[in-house]
């Protein structure tokens, strides 16, 4: 993003481009009142400028020869109670694209300028009105695709993740003033009790920040998505399983071996969480045709990219050492989940064999066409995910947030190290001004303009 003024006026369609029943522009910056007020004419006879804050007015959208455009509600939001922190206009009109597309010409024809991509948020980080966690918590709302995923989009957003963070910081600034203090006068010797006191708090800020990573990889999948992939030989019914799961005919089903090639991939909801499920081309030991060949290969790949693996069996039939060769392909380091699929058919499968293959993992028996054992299924996949129910804080799912916390947690461990040993403490405060940088720059106190645009470079125009 080139350098941008932040004290200009700015505009941008905020509700997505195309036609609906409502579109809403959005107008930011010192002046948008006395700017917008020629457009619109209240239906109260009153001028905008004049409006109270937080206030919606009726009334005509009209160009500047007094041609009506659109009936729209225009609300208004002073300085320095709305989202920027300054005088914000939202214009709410038709959803057409004529519509909004004439009534943002007009406004950009005025003397103000299109917004960049997330430049409404970036103002409001600016003026102080959330910190940089929770701007970024705006970007995971809106791409949010499972309850879950929303759920902590929300409490980031609301600052429960901004309010721990704080206290780290809280912390290892009343340990940094400790030795400061203890720096400036040196004659007095630190006693025992408050060396012990200073190794609780090292030990109390470690346990946060080691919380708060702990859970990285769990959250990240929640946000992104659990990648599940179903796996067999040829003609056990994984494509039919797919459709059923997705309860619609998405993947080809054929009594023809080899119906599938390449893998499939499609995304549904399972109790909360939001799952990308893969179907796959059938695995054999020898394949007769080089498109055979290659579509195992990326059944191969997509084994290596899963988090949990659905290996399929085919109940109404013998086990045979096609699906002990199947088994012996999936990863070891995989989370593996046995169906025995065809439920509905007389059991032929000898359970022993399977149980000796598999172990003890879980097995579900089930039917594509009598949906048996699809809750349990959906029971099993959102269990590879499931919160446990303890404390253990706020957690994150970006990865910028993980390298400020492990750059937070190695310097804290240098300067642990550097007090246990009796160092001076002229050794220990360096790490400690590292950790508690790292942590401000977390939370947007110490930023860059190239973070930021990088940061809000992925929002939309107009949020």
């Amino acid at each position: 993003m080139t350098k941008i003024e932040m004290d200009d006026m700015i505009a941008a369609i905020a509700t997505p481009f195309g036609e609906g029943g409502i579109a809403v522009i959005r107008v930011s910056g010192p002046g948008v009142l006395k700017t917008v007020e020629p457009f619109f004419v209240s239906h109260e006879e009153s001028k905008l400028s004049d409006a109270a804050a937080n206030t919606i007015h009726w009334g005509k959208f009209i160009e500047t020869s007094g041609l009506p455009i659109d009936q729209v509600l225009v609300s208004i939001f002073r300085a320095p109670r709305s989202y920027t922190g300054q005088d914000v206009v939202e214009i709410s009109c038709h959803g057409g694209l004529a519509v909004t597309k004439k009534i943002l010409g007009l406004l950009l024809g005025s003397g103000i300028r299109h917004a960049e991509p997330g430049e409404f948020t970036r103002r409001a980080f600016l003026a102080g009105k959330l910190d940089l966690t929770q701007a970024e918590a705006v970007l995971d709302l809106i791409h949010a695709k499972s309850d879950r995923s929303l759920e902590i989009a929300i409490r980031q957003l609301s600052g429960s993740l901004s309010k721990t963070l704080q206290e780290v910081k809280d912390e290892l600034l009343r340990l940094l003033a400790h030795m400061e203090a203890s720096l400036d006068f040196p004659e007095e010797d630190l006693e025992v009790d408050v060396k012990t006191g200073m190794q609780r708090q090292f030990g109390s800020v470690r346990a946060k920040i080691h919380s708060l990573l702990s859970g990285f990889e769990r959250n990240q999948l929640i946000r992104e998505g659990i990648l599940v992939t179903l796996v067999g030989k040829p003609n056990v019914g994984k494509s039919s399983l797919f459709n059923a799961l997705l309860e619609r005919d998405r993947a080809l089903v054929s009594d023809l071996p080899h119906t599938t090639r390449d893998p499939l991939e499609e995304a549904l909801e399972i109790k909360g969480f939001y799952v990308r499920l893969r179907d796959t081309a059938g695995l054999i030991s020898t394949p007769e045709h080089p498109l055979d060949k290659m579509g195992m290969d990326r059944t191969l790949e997509a084994l290596r990219e899963s988090h949990v693996v659905l290996c399929v069996v085919d109940g109404s039939v013998p086990f045979e050492e096609a699906d002990r060769h199947v088994f012996n392909h999936i990863p070891k380091d995989k989370k593996i989940l046995a169906l025995i699929n065809k439920s509905d058919l007389p059991l032929r499968v000898n359970l022993t064999e399977l149980e000796s293959l598999m172990g003890d993992r879980p097995r579900i028996g089930l039917s594509a066409k009598t949906r048996e054992g699809f809750k349990e299924l959906e029971t099993k996949i959102a269990g590879f995910l499931e919160m446990k129910m303890v404390e253990t804080g706020e957690q994150i799912t970006k990865l910028r947030h993980k390298k400020a916390l492990e750059r937070a947690s190695e310097a804290l461990r240098r300067a642990e190290q550097s007090f246990r040993e009796k160092l001076s403490l002229e050794f220990v405060t360096p790490d400690l001004h590292e950790a508690l940088e790292s942590m401000r720059e977390l939370t947007g106190e110490v930023y860059s303009e190239d973070l930021l645009d990088v940061i809000f470079s992925e929002f939309c125009i107009g949020k």
